[in-house]
């Protein structure tokens, strides 16, 4: 009834044969059949609107069937469609962010409880600070945490809540790449934080307690660095420390390195764990000593030997983008510690610049799809491209591995834009030539975060400014205080690759 195919072509749709179909095939599912005369008529004043809306936004048809996907969903809840009926800027708001965010879209289709969100006038004001979201994840199934999946739901809720409030912030243009990344980090800290207390709880109650004992979370990779897309994984590296010789004293006592095992097994297993609304976050382990064949947990004795005396090169790039994210704040603290003493060493500056040059080469060719067969010539790769956001954090590991023993300035941040600031204010890097860099790495990790909002792969056709951007990188990583050099025949070293990503 939306329209024939002539006037879905007199509309704007270039291909109304197939849109008819999918309005078609729509109109005889069984969520339209049930509705009442009522919401029958609501959606009849709803759809051409809709239908409107995706013929304008440059991509009819998969506009289209994302605006269907979402109304099918909503179709069951009356306050919805009647909301989208009385209020014509609602509806305009639901069709252009639908329509140009294939992320938003699906989350709005999966989760129709973020309509309230994006109608919410908070979704265009300012967004939560690192605490609020701290406290958000906190209160998120209080009240209920003998109840473990109702807790869980709560909490993704609100992950998906806030989630797309920092989205949209960034859609609309109200913030930049590197706050939101930030803001996605801390969130995920924020989360993290709230499954830990879960576990441990649950650990408390099978096994009992362990005095004097400490437990932390540390945060490799951009959840280390704060600079976490839409979607990203976790990479977590569990540390402890309890007196030689502890148990628990429970029913069923455990000594001090498998109790710790099981909580962060728990943990792992909560935060992956399927819930109405979800999983919350996918964790990568692997970055821990040893990589897949070490200990789950390490004890932080244990841990700071093996970064003093086994750790390879990468391994210290790795410490570069690492933080404490959850747990004891003292064993936090000691890790900070441990981090400070082994990036301040004093190395070689050629070996440092070799093995740094080696290892980019290395994950470069494992993971890098710019103009790769099957795949149009010229297309890059932002983040794993010559000169894309990887190669500026490998250049960036390098010199905080070079210069933090005499400039310890270099110690503090862990994310691209807080590195280049460092190396300007020490001295290592000149002010112009910080700022042009900065603003190249804002121009890659926004149109990244961009293709993360409209589940576009991140390997592109470079235009204008992510062009430049990237000469400018290339250009820093081939001369200058920021030079990479590899060896002919890089020797392979084991173990899974850096925390680059």
């Amino acid at each position: 009834e939306a329209g024939s195919p002539g006037e879905l072509a007199a509309a704007g749709f270039d291909e109304p044969e197939a849109a008819d179909a999918l309005l078609r095939d729509f109109a005889r599912g069984p969520a339209v059949k049930a509705l009442s005369d009522a919401s029958r008529a609501r959606l009849d004043r709803v759809l051409p609107a809709l239908l409107q809306g995706a013929a304008d936004s440059g991509q009819a048809l998969l506009a289209l069937r994302r605006l269907l996907a979402m109304l099918q969903n909503i179709l069951r809840r009356s306050a919805y469609l009647a909301l989208l009926d009385e209020q014509p800027d609602a509806l305009e708001r639901v069709v252009d962010v639908v329509a140009h965010s294939a992320l938003l879209a699906e989350r709005l289709a999966a989760h129709p409880l973020l309509l309230d969100e994006l109608l919410d006038s908070r979704v265009s004001g300012p967004l939560p600070d690192r605490e609020e979201m701290r406290k958000a994840c906190e209160r998120a199934g209080r009240g209920v945490d003998d109840d473990v999946e109702k807790v869980l739901q709560a909490l993704n809720e609100t992950r998906q809540a806030l989630g797309f409030r920092i989205a949209m912030a960034l859609r609309d243009g109200r913030q930049g790449a590197v706050e939101t990344s930030h803001q996605l980090a801390w969130l995920a800290d924020g989360v993290v934080d709230r499954v830990l207390a879960l576990a441990w709880r649950e650990l408390e109650a099978a096994h009992g307690t362990i005095a004097q004992a400490r437990f932390a979370v540390l945060g490799y990779g951009s959840l280390g660095a704060a600079e976490l897309g839409f979607g990203s994984d976790l990479d977590l590296v569990f540390l402890y420390d309890a007196p030689e010789g502890a148990a628990s004293d429970g029913s069923r006592p455990l000594e001090a390195q498998r109790w710790f095992a099981r909580l962060a097994q728990k943990l792992v297993a909560l935060l992956g764990t399927p819930s109405a609304a979800g999983n919350l976050y996918e964790v990568d382990v692997r970055l821990r000593p040893d990589g897949a064949t070490g200990l789950l947990v390490s004890s932080l004795a244990s841990y700071a030997d093996y970064q003093a005396k086994r750790a390879w090169t990468w391994e210290h790039q790795a410490l570069v983008r690492a933080r404490g994210v959850a747990g004891d704040a003292s064993l936090r603290a000691d890790f900070e510690q441990i981090r400070a003493g082994i990036l301040s060493r004093t190395r070689d500056p050629g070996q440092v610049a070799t093995e740094v040059g080696n290892m980019r080469e290395r994950v470069r060719g494992e993971l890098d799809r710019s103009d790769r067969p099957g795949t149009p010539e010229g297309r890059f790769d932002l983040k794993h491209g010559r000169g894309g956001l990887v190669d500026l954090e490998f250049a960036l590991q390098a010199q905080v591995l070079l210069h933090a023993g005499r400039h310890r300035g270099l110690l503090v941040p862990r994310d691209s834009a807080g590195l280049l600031a460092a190396c300007v204010g020490e001295g290592l890097l000149g002010p112009d030539a910080g700022e042009q860099l900065r603003q190249a790495h804002a121009t890659l990790l926004h149109r990244a975060l961009e293709c993360s909002l409209d589940r576009r792969t991140r390997v592109i056709v470079p235009d204008a400014d992510v062009a430049a951007a990237r000469e400018l990188v290339e250009q820093a990583l081939a001369s200058g205080p920021l030079r990479l050099q590899a060896a002919a025949s890089p020797p392979p070293p084991p173990a899974p690759s850096p925390a680059a990503g």
